[in-house]
Parts: structure tokens; sequence; C-alpha cells
């Protein structure tokens, strides 16, 4: 077994018990966490020896998820032989085989600049009033002193022209079209500011996009390899490096899907699936503290240590981590089923801000709006998921089954 590997992964990342540490909860709270310490134990003792079947099922489905392929079908786009950035037979194989592709220019470090300035302008008039989350979301987000641009900027770009113009650079819709086809939008826009002392953002890797809520965010019309089924594009707006929290990938991780499942699996059976594991009292009580009150982020690195105890430190055996420095201007494609990371802020001064956009093809549908839930500092809160469009990238929408942007 590669011993290292895991280390180097968990970089910067402290144990259950420490991120469970890092915040507080009121003694109501805690007594909600006891009780659920108390039904996972007397689950594990009395209910768990007589569920071998349901055990063998999950183990089965988590075996099918070892060996997954990505085939970039060659003739989705009509592309050139030359000019414009459209990949070629050598781009398409090193996707195919890693996940991602390596950084590249787009925009000059003075637009970078121009641009973050922009967007930080925006947030400190909370982007003049337009919030495409809930207000509960967001009231309970203010209350606990969280309401930061990763939540209030996601969408941002539908009311932003500049970040939509941005994102429908050729050099980024260009590659996303060679590798997605001829139509292309973006249904979810993020940023990302990583102030000093900010930590990191631990191992996760998602194909559609449940994340804390009730189903899918995506739903494909059409068969489809996992890993493309939606493609992020990356943009740094300063320079990234170690110190400040640059990207961590994982190559060809996007071929073993086990994780990914196992993020929707523990919200549908969290009881049972924490009594497969090992652990102390002590240690269940932090992960259930982390379960039932951790934020999104938080929640994220339960999950992924849960998941190592269960499929053992040789599922990272074959991978090597890749560190992502780079300049303000650059880009990332990659794949969200690719494992990525990012490391803690170190540095004293100097912060990180990215912004991306998360496309998929035209055929896949963008789940509806409707009532779905979120991790809040309070717990899980039911929210109406917003009723947005999406917007065109690359090519025009010949399928109709999305609300698309007129722009």
């Amino acid at each position: 077994m590669k011993k290292g590997t895991l280390a180097e992964m968990l970089k910067g990342f402290g144990s259950i018990e420490e991120v469970a540490g890092g915040f507080e909860i009121t003694s109501l709270q805690s007594l909600r966490v006891w009780a659920m310490v108390a039904l996972v134990m007397l689950h594990k003792v009395f209910v768990l020896p007589w569920q071998g079947k349901k055990k063998k099922r999950l183990l089965d489905d988590l075996d099918s998820l070892k060996n997954l392929t990505v085939t970039i079908s060659r003739d989705k786009l009509d592309r050139p032989k030359e000019g414009g950035c459209f990949l070629n037979e050598k781009d398409l194989d090193f996707f195919e085989k890693n996940g991602y592709l390596p950084p590249f220019q787009v925009i000059s470090k003075s637009e970078a600049e121009q641009l973050r300035g922009e967007l930080l302008d925006e947030f400190s008039c909370d982007f003049h009033g337009k919030n495409y989350m809930s207000e509960k979301v967001k009231d309970i987000a203010e209350r606990h002193d969280q309401w930061s641009i990763e939540v209030a900027g996601l969408y941002q770009a539908l009311r932003i022209k500049s970040l939509r113009a941005l994102f429908r650079r050729p050099q980024i819709t260009e590659r996303l079209a060679s590798l997605l086809g001829g139509e292309v939008m973006c249904w979810r826009s993020q940023m990302f500011h990583k102030f000093p002392g900010a930590r990191g953002t631990i191992w996760h890797q998602n194909a559609t996009f449940r994340e804390t809520g009730k189903y899918a965010k995506l739903q494909p019309s059409q068969k489809m390899d996992p890993a493309v089924i939606q493609l992020n594009a990356w943009v740094a707006l300063t320079d990234c490096t170690e110190k400040n929290g640059c990207l961590r990938i994982l190559p060809g991780s996007m071929g073993d899907a086990r994780m990914d499942y196992l993020y929707g699996y523990v919200q549908d059976n969290q009881i049972f699936y924490l009594s497969l594991l090992p652990f102390s009292i002590s240690h269940l009580y932090a992960l259930l503290k982390i379960a039932l009150y951790g934020t999104i982020f938080v929640k994220s690195t339960l999950l992924f240590r849960t998941a190592v105890e269960l499929l053992g430190e040789d599922y990272f055996d074959k991978f090597k981590v890749v560190d992502l420095h780079m300049k303000a201007g650059e880009c990332l494609i990659f794949s969200s089923l690719n494992m990525h990371a990012s490391y803690p802020n170190t540095s004293n001064d100097d912060s990180r801000f990215s912004v991306v956009a998360r496309c998929t093809p035209n055929h896949v549908r963008v789940a509806p709006s409707g009532v779905d839930v979120y991790s809040t500092a309070e717990g899980l809160v039911e929210y109406k998921l917003p009723d947005v469009p999406n917007f065109q990238v690359y090519g025009t929408d010949s399928y109709g089954y999305n609300k698309v942007m007129d722009d």
C-alpha cells in the first residue's frame, strides 16, 4: 500500500474531531446529537447483524462503479482542421485519461483584476438586493456570520454581463464544445474568495449535483458517461499558489465514482451507513455533530473521511496528486467527477479569487424549481430552489428541455 498518497491528499486538513471542534452548537443541538449517537449504537448492536443483504447490495453497487470509462465522441462536433481553440486528438486523449485540460490563458492579468474588483463591489452592495438563494437560507447564514460570496454569488452571471462574456470566450467555449458537443449551456455560476486563514476544501467529486438536496440537479436525457454530465470552467482572477489555496486534482479519478455514490447514499441511509464504521463514542459524536450542523463544505469532510474508512486507503493507490498553480486570467476545465480539493490559505495577506461556470449539454435536464434542503448552521432547512434560466455558451438550444436566457 502506498502510504504517502492519502497523507499527501490530507495536507492542511485536520481530523474529524478537529473539524467538529471548529464550530459551536447549542445545548439543545448537542442533545439531539447525543440522541443520534444512541440510535447509531443501538442500530449497530441490534439491527446491523440482520442487514447482511443490505450491506451486500451496497458493496455490489460500489463494486460496479470502480472502472468507468470516458470516451469523447470524435464526431460530436465539426471541428475545423486549423484555427480556433477546438481540441485535437492529442487533447481529447489527454482528457479521456486525466479528466481535465491543463490551464490555459483566457484574459490578461489586468482584465482579471478589473473583473475581480467589479465582483467584489457587487458583493459589497449585496448584489443590489438580488439573491438567488432563499431568504430563509440567507437569514440563517447572516445570523451565524456565514453569508459569503460563495453563497450570495450563486447564479449572479445571469445579471452580470461581464461574467457571462468571460464564460463565452472562445478559448473556453470551443474547448467545452469539443468535449460536450455543439450545444452547451451554463446551468450555474459561482464565485470563490479564499481569504488568508480560510480552511481548505476537502476532496470531493460530483456527477449530477445532488449535493445535500433530495435529488440530482442534472438529469441526462441521453446515455452519457458520468464524467461528462457536467464540466467546470474554473477561471483564476488572482494568482493561485499552494500558500493561498490553489486547486488540487487526482487525474483519472473520474473513472471511479464510488465516493460520489456514497455522498447520496449517506443522506438516505445515515444511521445504517455510520453503523458500518468502526468508531468510539467521541468519534461518533464528532461525526454526527458535523452531519447535523455542519455547512455544506464542512459536511464534505465527514463524507470524505468516512468513505476512506469504508473503501480503504488503497482506493487512492493508482492516483497521483497534482497541484494546479495558476496565473490570474488562466482557466482550468475539468470533470466534476474528477476528485478535486484545495489547500487552506496559509498566507498572511494573499487572497485567492476565482469564478466558475458549471456547464452541461443542452440535452441534460436541469432540475426544475421546487422544494429542496440545504445544510446550514441550524441544521438542514427546506428552501425553494431558484427558478432561474440557464445561459447558452456555445451553439443554440434545439431540445427545449430547459429555460434558456434570451440575451
